[in-house]
């Protein structure tokens, strides 16, 4: 009897060692599911959040965010996520009243609440900022501790973290782009206005309130350009490129691609800032 008893607890002991063995904290899977519009947010949750938390990013980075509507299943999988990070852009003023509506424990954080406001509200690409991102991810930090207090520790050292790691960002830029302070460039789409304002340089946009210029406006574009000696025009691998290679004809130069949505967030703002030093 006593054998059986013996067999059967150990059976009984290695049974729940299996079960735990294969449960989600045991394969690391995260606990909190959380939303954000673009890539490059998504990676700054997933700095602070590590394990504890599932960053999910509606636009992939093929996509462009002025013009992207959401698919249904995304929607579904959104009504099960406690927390969204929002950037303002004009998708999310659509979704996020009817998220609330159908999830209404769901938590919505202004993601740039504290970063100052480009001029004319045409270029809400805050992270290529890496100032903004520091405000960011400070958010984020606070976000994510206030539906998840028991992750706070975590949360606290993987912010710190991260904080270093912008400022030798920041650093590192700031010292490849010292030989081209003060210069203009030529984009098609404004994207690049944070980063340009944080390291002394001027974003010259062809789109103007999402739209290509036409007449009067193209020719002054273009008399700009070659007065500043411009050869380069920079595009994003999600938009269309027909009106700036029509600019960049104009003016004798070529086209060079830049993504402002690269996930990649630090290494992408380091090629960025090679390229413009190479190039400006």
């Amino acid at each position: 009897m006593k054998l059986k008893l013996s067999i059967g607890l150990s059976l009984y002991i290695i049974m729940i060692i299996v079960v735990a063995a294969f449960t989600p904290a045991a394969f690391g899977q995260p606990q909190l599911v959380a939303f954000t519009s673009v890539p490059p947010i998504a990676y700054c949750i997933e700095r602070i959040g590590d394990s504890r938390v599932q960053a999910n990013s509606m636009i992939s980075p093929s996509d462009d965010p002025h013009t992207f509507e959401p698919k249904p299943k995304q929607m579904v999988s959104l009504s099960k996520a406690s927390i969204y990070f929002s950037t303002d852009f004009p998708f999310e003023r659509g979704i996020l009243p009817k998220l609330k509506s159908s999830n209404p424990n769901l938590t919505v954080v202004d993601a740039g609440y504290g970063v100052p406001g480009d001029q004319d509200g045409s270029d809400p690409h805050i992270w290529t900022s890496p100032l903004a991102m520091l405000r960011i991810a400070d958010n984020i930090y606070r976000g994510l501790v206030s539906v998840d207090p028991q992750g706070a520790e975590v949360y606290r050292k993987n912010y710190q973290d991260f904080l270093r790691d912008i400022v030798a960002l920041d650093s590192k830029i700031w010292d490849t782009l010292k030989g081209v302070r003060g210069k203009k460039f030529v984009v098609f789409h404004p994207s690049w206005g944070y980063f340009a304002k944080d390291y002394g340089l001027t974003q010259v946009a062809i789109e103007v309130e999402g739209k290509e210029p036409k007449g009067a406006d193209l020719a002054r574009l273009i008399e700009e350009a070659k007065a500043e000696r411009i050869k380069v025009v920079f595009v994003s691998p999600q938009h269309s490129k027909k009106g700036a290679k029509a600019v960049a004809d104009a003016i004798g130069g070529k086209l060079i691609e830049i993504d402002p949505l690269s996930k990649d967030w630090a290494n992408n703002l380091i090629s960025v800032a090679d390229t413009f030093a190479r190039v400006l």
